[in-house]
């Protein structure tokens, strides 16, 4: 079809050119050349024949209208609406006058003014489905999604074959979070047009839904039809690393590279291979190359913070990590006070709020003490599954899991703001183990059921919380967790009884447990963080994948083990065994990505030597 069309204004051309030659000073056919070519491709050559006929006749409308379009495919937009205003004064009143003003206005950012140019379009011919599809396209500028998914279902109404509006429509959906209905529009434009870009765009689709071996499937064809599309690539790249296959996403992000060097993305794709990979320093340099392309990359700062932070460096990444506003996981409550920088905070009501998971407000809590000893008034907004603990653990302090709409406040800060803000290192952690206490009767009442247990008594995590509704969070959740299964050699340890600490979807994997696992469930019996810490309180051992039950038991004080993936969390720094975090805890690494055997065989032989 394309070189149909290209035959057909090859054609025009000779006869303009041919007319020209009889008659040099016809305007029509020196006009008609000049759209002819801009039509096949060359709009600075159209721009100038076009120009050459206005010269002759400058008050003819439609070739100022002629003359916008060749100059917006020139980026020049400034001189493409003042052509376009030129052809509506001069009493052109024809839709493509204003959709040319519109597209013209919105590349010079003035989304409101080119809406109403396309509304006027829309109004001279409401059976143009160019209209609808460019008002669509400027309310999703707008930020005005529902508008917008309005527009394109009127032009796909208007012409059914109209791809651009289908597949826009699937973002505008993706946008609205219905992904379900996203994809199948994604669908329906790659039926229209079963080209490169369509697959990648199903590939995005399906990585946002999880589906990410289909998204790589997606991936693969639209890299089949168009080996060169850089961006493909480097989307396959996030798949990779999001699969935990960094080797492979570190060759897709650098082909990505290869054919586009100046995209950040595939630079900030390559960083987390690196990352993962354990190679940090390599790792900042994409980082730093992705942010010196993209100065407001949001993950690229995130993902440069966790590289400092696991790199030891806790100054410059906490102070880093305040990017994770800008990033689009970010969540905060609705809190109107100010935001305490580290001014006196003598007599000052201050509100610490938890963030992100309950590992991290485990963890994170221990800097209350040190505010309360700058004389504020501490408030502590923590989730209710942990507020028992943190109430009982913290003397002077009001801790709840809610705040009402007037509640009042002289400052607020999140929790995890707190290193920066008190200027911690890693010689510097408080660490006055334990800082969090279990109720003393409940911890009683569960050493008495534990004594009456044989051996050794050791708790056992094998698996986190999946966060579905995370991409990022459920990633990572695949790579922390295992399967109950996969422990069987622990079994062989000689005089332990291990206790479940496993909740969630999970703890069902007990029914099934390895033969010869002896593992004892009061789980039912467990309904928040204090019953945790009340029944961990009395056991010999825990041993947990990075979980929050780590967190709790090095915050009691108790021994623990923690069994970390290889692209382990920055906390757990980086090929150490210990943790300045928790000193009662040691560090079991797996020595590959998705390596569990050798953690399990090394936990073993520490079990079995007591």
């Amino acid at each position: 079809m394309a070189a149909h069309r290209a035959g057909q204004l090859a054609q025009a051309c000779a006869i303009y050119q041919s007319i020209l030659a009889q008659s040099p000073d016809d305007f029509d056919a020196l006009h008609m050349l000049g759209l002819a070519v801009v039509q096949a491709g060359d709009p600075a050559q159209g721009a100038r024949l076009i120009e050459q006929a206005i010269t002759r006749e400058p008050g003819v409308a439609a070739a100022h209208v002629n003359l916008s379009m060749a100059q917006e495919a020139l980026g020049r937009f400034g001189e493409a609406l003042a052509s376009a205003d030129r052809a509506i004064a001069l009493g052109d009143a024809t839709p493509d006058a204003y959709l040319n003003r519109g597209n013209a206005l919105l590349a010079l950012g003035c989304a409101q003014e080119a809406l109403a140019a396309y509304e006027h379009a829309v109004a001279l011919q409401p059976g143009d489905p160019r209209g609808p599809y460019n008002c669509a396209r400027t309310l999703r500028v707008l930020g005005r999604f529902e508008d917008a998914l309005a527009g394109y279902d009127a032009a796909i109404a208007l012409w059914p074959g109209f791809y651009e509006a289908v597949s826009n429509r699937g973002e505008v959906l993706s946008h609205l979070g219905r992904l379900d209905e996203a994809l199948a529009a994604m669908d329906a434009a790659l039926a229209l047009r079963p080209s490169a870009e369509a697959h990648r765009n199903r590939g995005a689709m399906l990585t946002r839904l999880r589906r990410l071996d289909e998204a790589m499937a997606a991936y693969d064809i639209a890299l089949g039809m168009d080996p060169a599309n850089a961006q493909a690539h480097g989307d396959r790249a996030n798949v990779l690393n999001d699969l935990g296959r960094a080797t492979e996403a570190l060759a897709a992000a650098d082909r990505a590279l290869a054919l586009s060097p100046e995209r950040a993305d595939p630079h900030n794709s390559r960083g987390v291979a690196l990352y993962s990979l354990g190679r940090l320093e390599p790792a900042l340099a994409s980082y730093e190359r992705a942010l010196a392309l993209a100065p407001e990359f949001p993950e690229a700062h995130m993902n440069r913070a966790l590289a400092w932070l696991r790199s030891g460096d806790l100054a410059a990444g906490f102070a880093e990590y305040r990017w994770r506003w800008r990033h689009r996981e970010a969540e905060r409550p609705h809190i109107l006070c100010p935001e305490w920088e580290g001014e006196p905070l003598a007599g000052k009501r201050l509100v610490v709020w938890a963030e992100q998971g309950y590992g991290d407000t485990l963890q994170f809590i221990r800097f209350v003490p040190q505010l309360v000893a700058q004389g504020a008034r501490v408030t502590v907004l923590v989730d209710k599954p942990l507020k028992p603990l943190i109430t009982a653990s913290l003397a002077g302090v009001e801790v709840v899991d809610w705040l009402p709409g007037d509640a009042d406040f002289d400052a607020q800060v999140a929790m995890m703001c707190l290193p920066r803000l008190l200027g911690v290192t890693l010689r510097t952690i408080p660490a006055p183990i334990p800082y969090l206490a279990a109720d003393p009767a409940a911890a009683a009442a569960w050493a008495a059921r534990l004594a009456a247990l044989p051996g050794r008594k050791v708790g056992l995590v094998w698996a986190g919380a999946a966060r579905r509704h995370n991409l990022a969070a459920a990633a990572v959740d695949a790579r922390r967790s295992m399967r109950l299964s996969q422990l069987a050699a622990l079994a062989a340890a000689p005089g332990v009884q291990f206790v479940s600490l496993q909740i969630g979807e999970p703890a069902a994997e007990i029914v099934d447990a390895p033969g010869g696992l002896s593992l004892v469930d009061w789980t039912a019996e467990i309904g928040d963080f204090a019953d945790t810490a009340a029944l961990v309180a009395g056991l010999d051992l825990v041993i947990t994948v990075d979980t929050s039950v780590a967190h709790l038991a090095g915050a009691l004080g108790r021994p623990v083990w923690i069994l970390s993936r290889f692209d382990g969390c920055w906390r757990w720094l980086q090929d150490r065994d210990d943790t300045p975090w928790y000193p009662t805890a040691r560090l079991f690494r797996q020595p590959a990505p998705g390596a569990w055997e050798p953690v399990i065989a090394s936990l073993a032989e520490a079990l079995a030597s007591g």
